[in-house]
C-alpha cells in the first residue's frame, strides 16, 4: 500500500491544480497570500488535504504561481489512513502545473511528476456551462509521477464524455450555492510501480464521477465517485 499511498497523493493531492482552463485555478478563492483550502475524502477512496497559499503571484489569467503548504491523507477500503507533509511551490502556465521543493541545501529544485491540470476537473470546464444536456469531450491525461516519491510508468487516465445534470442548490464551505452535477465515467489504465526493488502491478480502475461545479465560485465544491459498488466523496469544507 505504499505506492497508493505516496504515489495517490502525489497524482491526485497535488492534483488539486486540476481543471481544463487554468485560467480558473489562477482566480480561485483560495490564489491568494493567507489562502486556505480544506478537502475531505469519506467511503471507499478517503482523499484528503490541508493546504495554505502563500508567495503568490499572478503574472496573468492563466499563468499564476504559489507556495502550497499543509498536510495530505489517503485510506483506501478502510485501512488506516496515510499522512504525508507537503510544501512546494507550483507554477501554473498553459494548462499544466510544475512543482519545486527545497533541497537540503535550502534551494529550490524541480519535482520530476508533471500533472495535467485537467485530470480531476476541479475547476472549470474549458467553456461556460450554460445549460443541463451540455456534453464535454472524452479526455486523455498523463500523469508523471515524481521519481523520488515511487518509480512507476506514467498513469493514463481516461474520461468519458461528461454531460450536465439540471442545476441544483448545494450548501457547501462558500455558503449555499447554485451548481451544476456533471456525470462521467473515468477510467485508469493498469500499470506498475517499483519501490525497494519490488516491482508490482497496479490494477486499472472505472469509476462512475459525478463533479457539482459552482460557478460563482470557480471550483467543483464536491465530488462523488463509485467504484465496484462502493461510494466515496470528496469534499471542499474550508475556503478562504
Amino acid at each position: 500500500m505504499r505506492f497508493q499511498r505516496s504515489a495517490c497523493l502525489a497524482a491526485l493531492l497535488l492534483g488539486l491544480a486540476s481543471g481544463p482552463a487554468a485560467a480558473d485555478l489562477c482566480q480561485a478563492p483560495f490564489m491568494h497570500n493567507g489562502g486556505q483550502a480544506q478537502l475531505v475524502g469519506s467511503g471507499g477512496m478517503q482523499l484528503g488535504a490541508d493546504l495554505a497559499f502563500s508567495e503568490v503571484r499572478k503574472q496573468g489569467a492563466d499563468s499564476c504561481e504559489a507556495r502550497v503548504q499543509g498536510t495530505a491523507t489517503f485510506g483506501l477500503a478502510g485501512l488506516p489512513p496515510g499522512k504525508s507533509t507537503l510544501d512546494y511551490w507550483m507554477t501554473v502556465k498553459s494548462g499544466k502545473a510544475s512543482f519545486e521543493r527545497r533541497d537540503e541545501q535550502g534551494r529550490r529544485e524541480p519535482v520530476n511528476g508533471k500533472f495535467d491540470l485537467r485530470m480531476l476537473g476541479l475547476f472549470a470546464y474549458g467553456e461556460p456551462i450554460s445549460k443541463a444536456g451540455q456534453t464535454f469531450p472524452a479526455l486523455r491525461f498523463q500523469i508523471n509521477l515524481d521519481k523520488k516519491a515511487v518509480q512507476t510508468q506514467p498513469i493514463v487516465v481516461n474520461t468519458g464524455t461528461k454531460t450536465v445534470g439540471e442545476r441544483q442548490t448545494l450548501q457547501t464551505a462558500a455558503g449555499e450555492q447554485s451548481c451544476w452535477p456533471i456525470r462521467y465515467t473515468r477510467r485508469t489504465d493498469p500499470t506498475q510501480a517499483s519501490f525497494s526493488g519490488l516491482v508490482l502491478p497496479v490494477p486499472g480502475m472505472e469509476s462512475a464521477v459525478t463533479d457539482w461545479f459552482c460557478p460563482d465560485v470557480h471550483m467543483v465544491m464536491k465530488q462523488e465517485s463509485q467504484q465496484s459498488g462502493v461510494t466515496s466523496v470528496v469534499e471542499v469544507t474550508r475556503l478562504q
